[in-house]
């Protein structure tokens, strides 16, 4: 008779336990740190509510063009459009690529999303660092935010492309240079990696671009500020297809556009 009553008492916790488990989420954003799922469909909370909410303003700002394997650092600001909130969390995703809290407080790394560590109460700025992947392409980095009272509603902020250049080998020698130039690259035809030189006079801003046939751009091998002297880039095509494609350099009021083909 006693094991039974010990039983049933046991079966009871049990159940509470489970029952508590099961509703505290909604007390705050999930203990775990998750806000709620991103649009890329990642795990999340479903339990602040099952649709979203214009009131809560979620953004993310940083780099949109990165190069293979190369660190930067993003903003996420969570608000409301009006008052003020007492419960807050976040849970921003990526396609590919690593997430990284950074020297941030308040967030981890949760099934490689950046979440919030613990609740945070009004308007909140969170930075965090994102790693590209080593392959060229497009990433989607995706990002909601919660704010409000218990349950704090919830809403999705507009995600982020990031295209991810493939990493060039870009060195200077120090040649004294008078005049604007595009070599030929060598190889070419080529499969798939091929050397580009030029040459400017002068510090400028420098665009070095590769386009395919129809006119798209396909690659930015260059986009910065260079001072005098001659360049090489080698320039890995790993991620294009077989075809036509043209590079094109400017730098101050020079422009130059060549062909190649890639052959794999």
């Amino acid at each position: 008779m006693k094991i039974s009553k010990i039983r049933k008492a046991i079966i009871s916790m049990s159940f509470i336990f489970i029952l508590l488990l099961g509703i505290s989420p909604a007390v705050y954003p999930y203990a775990n740190g998750v806000a709620g799922r991103t649009l890329l469909g990642s795990p999340g909370c479903t339990c602040h509510s099952s649709s979203s909410n214009s009131a809560v303003v979620v953004s993310v700002t940083g780099p949109t063009t990165l190069t293979a394997g190369q660190t930067a650092t993003y903003t996420l600001s969570v608000s409301r459009n009006s008052g003020t909130f007492s419960t807050g969390g976040i849970d921003i995703a990526v396609t590919s690529g690593t997430l990284g809290i950074g020297s941030s407080t308040g967030i981890k790394i949760l099934s490689g999303e950046v979440v919030h560590s613990a609740k945070f109460t009004g308007a909140t700025t969170k930075t965090f660092t994102f790693t590209a992947p080593n392959t060229s392409g497009t990433v989607t980095m995706a990002v909601t935010g919660a704010a409000g009272t218990n349950p704090p509603a919830w809403n999705h902020g507009t995600s982020l492309t990031i295209t991810v250049n493939p990493a060039t080998g870009i060195s200077k020698t120090g040649e004294i240079i008078s005049s604007y130039s595009l070599a030929q690259n060598f190889p070419n035809p080529f499969n798939p990696v091929t050397k580009i030189n030029y040459s400017i006079p002068k510090s400028s801003n420098v665009s070095l671009k590769i386009f395919d046939i129809l006119g798209r751009e396909a690659v930015v091998l260059v986009n910065e500020m260079q001072e005098s002297g001659l360049y090489s880039v080698n320039f890995d095509a790993s991620s294009l297809t077989s075809g036509v494609y043209y590079y094109k350099l400017e730098a101050g009021e020079f422009t130059s556009i060549r062909k190649m083909t890639l052959i794999k």
